[in-house]
């Protein structure tokens, strides 16, 4: 069965840089929706991500049809049934990235976020939107940039996302928290403080729960964070140290070496390929 497009009017582009397993952002763009736009891939070879900025349509999600509105987005997965229409009586505009690559692999399975999802209220589009505008004005060297900008948007999905698909017990909340503060410092008191615990019994709760402790599992993910940026990104070690909210360098460094035996040069040079 072949891909099924039935689209309207379109304002897109495409990357037009190396292509690598790393990370191959292709294109972006904004659909403005006739009653007839229709989206069919019987099993999609890319990742799909989307914001409704106006208008409505449906979208499948495992054979379960949602109809999503103005401020909701989704992301759809390789190897998956992509089925998405708008509206005939009230046909969506809507803002959209592709992708293929570990990267966004690594990225959606830090976050949780390992089978097509979507969320009804996403506080904004502005990440989606600063990628379709970089990769317009410069097609070419456009993939760190949109690299750094898809980490944003999947980040902030995921935040909407834990809010609104899980019960929030207490240590649902804690972990909710380091989830969604894994890019800054933060200390075991705070993450305590979320859930209105006492530094012990929220040690006790999260152990129970997810057989680790609270601040294991936030260093855990910082960890995963930076050693995909390391691996799949051409940031500097400077860039990965501000973008985890590190005070400095050598803090980070200590971090890195700690918890993964090697320095993040190390790192780096034992998984050359980059993007």
């Amino acid at each position: 069965m072949q891909d099924i497009y039935r689209t309207a009017r379109e304002e897109h582009y495409f990357c037009l840089g190396p292509i690598s397993q790393e990370f191959s952002p292709f294109s972006s763009g904004i659909t403005y929706a006739d009653p007839n736009y229709h989206v069919m891939r019987p099993n999609g070879d890319h990742y799909v991500f989307e914001y409704v900025t106006s208008g409505h349509g449906y979208v499948y999600f495992n054979d379960h049809k949602v109809r999503l509105g103005p401020g909701a987005a989704y992301i759809l997965h390789p190897c998956t049934y992509h089925n998405y229409y708008s509206d005939p009586h009230d046909p969506w505009t809507k803002i959209w990235l592709n992708a293929r690559g570990m990267l966004v692999q690594h990225l959606l399975t830090d976050y949780r976020l390992n089978i097509n999802c979507y969320v009804e209220h996403l506080k904004n589009s502005s990440y989606l939107t600063d990628a379709l505008e970089i990769m317009k004005k410069d097609p070419i060297r456009c993939k760190p940039e949109l690299a750094l900008l898809l980490h944003h948007h999947i980040q902030l999905f995921a935040d909407s996302f834990q809010k609104h698909q899980e019960k929030e017990s207490p240590a649902l909340a804690m972990k909710s928290f380091i989830e969604r503060n894994v890019n800054r410092a933060v200390s075991i008191d705070e993450i305590a403080a979320c859930a209105h615990l006492s530094r012990s019994r929220a040690n006790y709760v999260f152990k129970r729960e997810y057989k680790t402790a609270p601040y294991r599992y936030y260093q855990s993910l910082r960890l995963e964070v930076a050693m995909n940026l390391l691996r799949e990104t051409p940031m500097t070690i400077q860039e990965i140290s501000n973008h985890l909210g590190f005070s400095d360098y050598h803090h980070f460094t200590a971090f890195f070496k700690k918890w993964c035996g090697m320095s993040p040069t190390q790192y780096r040079s034992g998984n050359s390929g980059g993007i």
